[in-house]
């Protein structure tokens, strides 16, 4: 009986011990989290954004990035994050150069609040179509400021909105104007370049995923909207962006077809060996443009000029 009774006396210590440390490491994290955010109205600006109004330092240079679309934005401007949530387990390939050194925070919609905080950022950056709101925002403005951007819906991708946003909360408007202007500067040679088909080419966009395939419509994904600003034609089926599958693969057709490749798409050659496949105008003419993933699927202005180049190469004669 005795030994039962001691038996239980240590149980009941461990336990106990284990609520105190457990007591004094939230305490910290929260003392940390309390002094993150303290800063004179002299020292940082007032940014406006979709969540309300964030103080953001005046030089942020500790920058913590959400959502892997949002890691191109910095990058653009000439700064690097200490950290940054990402897609698919690591940095898309076309970002792997500028963002080398980059921490890795988790994935996207699924930040680590412990390795962010461990970062000590001055400022974070999240979009919200990733439901980056309500508590989770709470607890990422304790961190540091915080500012969100809703990123897209059903109906537009708002690429640009974002990207001013974010430049404005980086003290960076300025340099934002310049990339800004380099990329309509592009899109304009482009016309240009395109003459007379400008208006008679007409695009479509195909994503391969593992169970479906994906026509992209006119306004929901970055190379949508890149199409878009050159006034390329789309199919009028694509107007939206729907699924099919191999038996409605003629919706995929166009005069060119820019095709892009998930990730996890295992099915992909057997999609393009299909006797369906085989017969679509554009695969019958060679014009069937194999195209990077990860960049049609961008965020911002890097992936929109590799969108570009990809245009230059196999629209401009």
């Amino acid at each position: 009986m005795y030994k039962i009774r001691r038996g239980f006396r240590l149980f009941g210590l461990t336990l106990l011990a284990i609520v105190l440390f457990s007591a004094c490491v939230s305490s910290n994290f929260s003392q940390n989290l309390t002094n993150s955010t303290d800063l004179l109205p002299s020292q940082c600006r007032i940014v406006k954004h979709i969540m309300g109004e964030t103080c953001v330092p005046n030089n942020p240079q500790r920058i913590v990035v959400l959502d892997g679309p949002s890691l191109e934005i910095p990058l653009v401007l000439g700064l690097k994050p200490v950290g940054a949530s990402i897609f698919f387990g690591d940095v898309p390939a076309y970002l792997q150069k500028k963002a080398q050194g980059v921490a890795i925070v988790g994935e996207s919609g699924k930040p680590n609040l412990e390795k962010i905080l461990t970062l000590k950022p001055d400022v974070i950056l999240s979009v919200s179509n990733w439901r980056q709101q309500g508590s989770l925002y709470n607890q990422l403005s304790q961190i540091a400021p915080t500012v969100t951007c809703e990123w897209s819906d059903d109906k537009i991708f708002r690429w640009q909105e974002c990207f001013q946003s974010f430049a404005e909360a980086l003290g960076k408007s300025s340099e934002a104007d310049i990339v800004i202007n380099n990329y309509q500067q592009r899109v304009r040679n482009l016309q240009q370049a395109l003459g007379d088909s400008l208006h008679t080419t007409e695009v479509s966009l195909v994503r391969i995923y593992g169970d479906r395939i994906r026509l992209r419509g006119e306004g929901g994904h970055l190379c949508s909207m890149v199409i878009q600003d050159v006034g390329l034609p789309r199919s009028p089926i694509q107007k939206k962006g729907i699924d099919i599958s191999i038996e409605s693969i003629e919706y995929a057709d166009g005069d060119v077809i820019f095709l892009q490749q998930h990730p996890q798409a295992d099915n992909y050659n057997y999609i393009l060996n299909h006797p369906l496949w085989l017969q679509l105008n554009a695969v019958q003419s060679g014009k069937v443009y194999e195209v990077g993933d990860d960049y049609w699927h961008g965020g911002s202005y890097i992936a929109a000029n590799l969108i570009l180049d990809d245009l230059f190469k196999y629209l401009v004669k």
